[in-house]
């Protein structure tokens, strides 16, 4: 009987010209690195390597000497630089060889899009005689897996939408039943908006400092801080202890947790809209309807999100929400007034429960000392008449100047939903 693995080290090579010359960014090496840790698997290296037969052979070699499981992403495709497949059949000497298992699954792909199936295609067919197949419902390439009995070695399609579900749907299964894995940690997420890494970081540091059993981990996004708490789950009282600290944690800076589970500040604030029946709409200037990009990304947001309006101009301030041309003239597009009166238009036009308005400089350029490139100012406003305005002076180039926008709009709504201070 195999011996159950709880510690196994792994690599990640990641194939592609295009990334070495910058035209693509890698995404890959954080999501296989989060999602194999709970089961014992442990990265120890990642390698780029560009589309050449003998050096990747040669990376793919290489790597074999120090791991016993390999994950090699891109290059499954059918055109002439896609030699994942090869370069890992020539390292590991195992032959490749046309499944038409493999052939009827490309061939459905196709004929499910009215599309000819290609005769290069063909390629993405050829198969390890040592190993298997791993089923792409998102694509013609399918997953390879190159197993000698000793080493591992799984090839994975580039896209990320055909990688990511393969991987949680059909690699983890595999490993686990492979090397008889188990999930050993226990974690939970507490996600915040409108704080900082640091402040986070000063709450949890002394709460921990007892308990050096558990691994603390925060990243920070734009606007959003997120920190995970792992232990064993071995370890004595494992779940007590890390609930108790999870309380603590709230206990402290709880009004800025925005969920303990894995969704964005959108999807929230959809959830509590829901709850309560209610619906928002937007006026969105220097986003651009970035916004409503964010609210409408999850389905069914129909339920809560009336509309939006993006007002970037003076002149459909005026037209579509009814902005008053002596506002613009007296304080400008950028001021309080403008904001309230941009919020009170969208829910006059979509007689929404809620309504939320965005203006301000993103820039590069259009700032002044009065108003310097960052100055926003974002307004709620309820149907009932109440008036939520608060401005910020945002750092960043001009996408994370909007980005973090989004964050703030966002959570003066969740803020006000919840019965908290709302932001000033």
């Amino acid at each position: 009987m195999q011996t159950q693995v709880t510690n196994l080290p792994f690599s990640i090579i990641i194939c592609g010209s295009e990334i070495l010359i910058g035209k693509r960014a890698d995404r890959h090496i954080h999501f296989l690195s989060r999602a194999f840790l709970p089961y014992g698997l442990e990265c120890i290296s990642c390698t780029v390597v560009g589309d050449q037969f003998e050096r990747m052979t040669s990376a793919i070699q290489c790597a074999l000497q120090e791991v016993d499981l390999l994950f090699v992403t891109g290059g499954l495709g059918p055109t002439v630089d896609d030699i994942t497949r090869d370069c890992i059949s020539r390292a590991m000497n195992i032959p490749l060889v046309e499944s038409p298992a493999v052939i009827r699954m490309i061939e459905e792909y196709f004929r499910h899009r009215n599309r000819p199936m290609r005769e290069n295609n063909r390629l993405q067919a050829l198969v390890p005689t040592q190993g298997d197949f791993i089923h792409n419902y998102n694509g013609t390439a399918p997953g390879l897996i190159f197993d000698n009995g000793t080493k591992v070695v799984i090839a994975l399609p580039g896209p990320p939408h055909e990688l990511e579900p393969m991987v949680l749907q059909q690699v983890i299964p595999f490993l686990r039943q492979r090397f008889r894995l188990e999930n050993h940690r226990l974690s939970r997420q507490l996600f915040f908006c409108g704080t900082g890494e640091s402040d986070v970081d000063m709450v949890v540091r002394p709460l921990v400092q007892d308990h050096p059993q558990i691994e603390v981990s925060l990243l920070a996004h734009l606007g959003i801080i997120e920190l995970t708490l792992s232990i064993r789950r071995q370890l004595p009282s494992a779940a007590e202890t890390l609930s108790h600290i999870i309380d603590s944690v709230k206990n402290e800076i709880g009004e800025y947790i925005f969920s303990e589970q894995k969704q964005t500040l959108a999807q929230r604030v959809g959830e509590l809209l829901l709850q309560r029946n209610e619906t928002v709409a937007l006026a969105e200037s220097c986003t651009g309807g970035m916004l409503g990009a964010q609210l409408t990304r999850t389905p069914g947001s129909s339920a809560y999100f009336s509309g939006g309006v993006v007002s970037y101009s003076n002149a459909s301030k005026i037209n579509l929400l009814g902005v008053q041309p002596q506002t613009l003239q007296q304080h400008g597009a950028v001021s309080c007034p403008c904001a309230e009166e941009m919020a009170q238009g969208a829910l006059n036009h979509f007689h929404s429960t809620w309504a939320l308005s965005i203006t301000g400089i993103a820039g590069p350029d259009g700032g002044s000392a009065e108003k310097p490139v960052g100055t926003v100012w974002i307004c709620l406003a309820h149907q009932n008449g109440q008036k939520y305005p608060f401005k910020r002076i945002l750092p960043g180039d001009r996408e994370s100047i909007r980005q973090r926008t989004c964050v703030y709009a966002l959570d003066q709504l969740r803020r006000v939903i919840q019965g908290l201070n709302p932001h000033e």
